[in-house]
Formats: structure tokens, C-alpha cells, sequence
């Protein structure tokens, strides 16, 4: 079940043939409202009417913004075909979640990879949050244009990468280098650890680069979506300064 104004119209304008049915509160609709009506009736997907109190239970208290829609399980891409794709096809970075557990902050790091031309996220199956509507609608609908791979293993899904020629930035908040430090290689995995506990050490022993985010306050730390915009904002940065800078 997918809610709210934003991901539902993302899923129609990315895969529509996943829509079973639109359900939209009956009586006068706003132009939002209006715009999904008549996307959906494009993409000839069944449309159907409820009230909100109807569509609150369907979608668990979500905030729903008057419509949801019901669809096939969410898709995860193939790491398989990631890791084998040709060179020129390969992404520049990827993004890697090592434990991620709060819907929210999944919902948010997907949303800020799509912003920042990060389209590629792995996830790993177990003991961390998969895509849920809560994700979706969080993300903006943005999780519907990242791709995004879940992997049995992080550890041997980073070394795959590696194989090929990736260098490996983790953030960690007591590393010595800051995100701004290094000059970063055109081919990146960059590692970014859960709520509680961080990068796991087997991953941290493991990465190229450690670095942290300098502090001026007395907080400790950041929220996660919040480090990964942060070090996401100082890769796009770097990379723009490279493409803007006159050859010598």
C-alpha cells in the first residue's frame, strides 16, 4: 500500500503497471487530488472511491493525504547485474546502509540519493528496514527512482565492488579525517552505519577512507540521513569543481 500525493504520483509516472488500484477520498478534490485522478486514468489504472476514515485503517494511521494505492511488492534490483554491468555503464558512487533500521531515515537517505545523483543503494536483508510504504512516502517517492539492491552479505557486497575498482569511504564520527579532507576517486562505495551502533568493524577495518563530519556543538553526533547529506553534498561538490575547472 502506497500513500500520500507525492508517492503514489511518482509511481504512476515510473511504473504504473505495478498499480492494482488508486483509492481516493470521495467528494471535492483539491488540484493535487485531481492531478493523481486524472494520471491514473491515463496510465488506465482501476480508480476507485472511499472515505478517510476507510483509507486511515487501510493505510495503518499513515498521513494519506486523501489517496493510497495498492501494488505489487516493491521490486529490489540485481546486485548480480550491478556488479557485471560494462565499465561505461557502471555508476560513479554507491551508496551502502549497514543497518539502517528506522523506516524515516531510510525514507530520508533515499530522497537526498535521488537529489544528489546517488541512484544506486544496497541494503542488506537482514536486521535492517527494507522498503515499506512508511519508506516510500518518507522518500518522497523518490525510492521508486533510486535502484536499490538488497544482499545477503554487506561485507562480501562491498568486496565485489572493491573487486572492480571501487575505493571505500565510511563515515564515522571518530575518524580523524574530515569529509572534506580527501580528494575522492571517480569510483566510490561510500559505507554509512545504523542509528545505534555505527559502521560494524569488519566493515570499518575494511574501508580506504574513515571520516567524520567536523562538530562546533556540544552534540556528539548527527542523525544518519542528516551525515549522508552532508558528505553527499561535499562529493557533488567536489565532482562539479572538477567538471567546472579549465584543463592546464
Amino acid at each position: 500500500m502506497i500513500y500520500g500525493i507525492h508517492p503514489v504520483l511518482e509511481k504512476l509516472r515510473t511504473a504504473p503497471g505495478d498499480i492494482i488500484e488508486v483509492l481516493l477520498v470521495g467528494g471535492r478534490r483539491g488540484a493535487a487530488l485531481r492531478r493523481v485522478e486524472q494520471a491514473a486514468r491515463q496510465e488506465r489504472c482501476r480508480v476507485s472511491e472511499t472515505d478517510a476514515r476507510a483509507l486511515s485503517a487501510l493505510t495503518q494511521g499513515g498521513r494519506h493525504q486523501g489517496v493510497a494505492a495498492r501494488a505489487a511488492p516493491f521490486a529490489y534490483g540485481s546486485f548480480d547485474a550491478l556488479l557485471t554491468a560494462p565499465a561505461a555503464e557502471a555508476p560513479d558512487c554507491v551508496l551502502f546502509l549497514d543497518g539502517v533500521l528506522d523506516p524515516r531515515n531510510l525514507g530520508g537517505i533515499l530522497r537526498t540519493s535521488e537529489a544528489m545523483g546517488v541512484g544506486h543503494v544496497v541494503i542488506p536483508r537482514d536486521r535492517a528496514a527494507g522498503v515499506t510504504a512508511a519508506v516510500i512516502k518518507a522518500s518522497s517517492g523518490a525510492a521508486h527512482r533510486v535502484a536499490l539492491y538488497r544482499v545477503p552479505n554487506l561485507f562480501r557486497g562491498l568486496s565485489a565492488l572493491r573487486e572492480r575498482g571501487y575505493w571505500v569511504v565510511g563515515l564515522d564520527a571518530q575518524a580523524e579525517s574530515r569529509v572534506c579532507d580527501p580528494v575522492y576517486p571517480e569510483r566510490l562505495a561510500v559505507v554509512l552505519g545504523g542509528e545505534e551502533r555505527g559502521i560494524r568493524p569488519l566493515i570499518r577495518r575494511n574501508c580506504d577512507y574513515l571520516v567524520s563530519i567536523p562538530m562546533q556543538g556540544r552534540v556528539g553526533s548527527l542523525n544518519v540521513g542528516v551525515a549522508w547529506g552532508t558528505f553527499a553534498y561535499e562529493l557533488a561538490r567536489q565532482r562539479l569543481a572538477a567538471v567546472s575547472s579549465p584543463p592546464r
